[in-house]
């Protein structure tokens, strides 16, 4: 999956979050046990409040984390991130991290390529700011169990 496949998505969702004091690099995972699969090359963090990770066999999967200091809810998540026609399909409390409470969300939209892409999504609030970890793959094709399961691992290293 190219950068450019999701990046005004990207955009979008980022013009969310406000920048606050982390360095230019500075991972969202870095207070978290969040852990991408093994071999997947990761982009440079983005003010501590992006980043994503690219399935190496370029198959088009991408798992996306962002960190947003002030509260977020899921509608809003949707909206700015602008997923052509994007529709959940199932949205439900979880529990991770053995008691903390989450938000697991499944999608299909278009993307900008106009390929169809599922969406798996995780929400949570650790160490006072929101979490969003974000798997998208191609519709038809197998999830990555690795990819799928850090979406459970926004739990707080302090």
């Amino acid at each position: 999956m190219t950068r450019s496949r999701f990046s005004a998505a990207c955009v979008l969702l980022l013009s969310i979050l406000t920048a606050g004091g982390c360095g230019f690099t500075s991972s969202p995972a870095d207070n978290l046990t969040f852990k991408a699969p093994a071999g997947w090359p990761s982009s440079p963090g983005i003010m501590g409040f992006m980043q994503f990770w690219k399935a190496p066999n370029g198959n088009k999967e991408v798992l996306m984390l962002f960190k947003s200091p002030k509260p977020l809810q899921a509608h809003d998540v949707f909206n700015s991130a602008n997923l052509k026609d994007a529709k959940v399909e199932t949205q439900k409390p979880i529990t991770i991290c053995g008691s903390q409470p989450a938000e697991f969300f499944q999608a299909q939209g278009t993307s900008s390529q106009g390929g169809n892409s599922n969406i798996e999504m995780v929400m949570t609030n650790a160490a006072g700011s929101t979490y969003l970890a974000m798997y998208i793959y191609p519709v038809g094709g197998s999830p990555n169990g690795d990819a799928a399961a850090a979406l459970r691992e926004l739990c707080s290293k302090i």
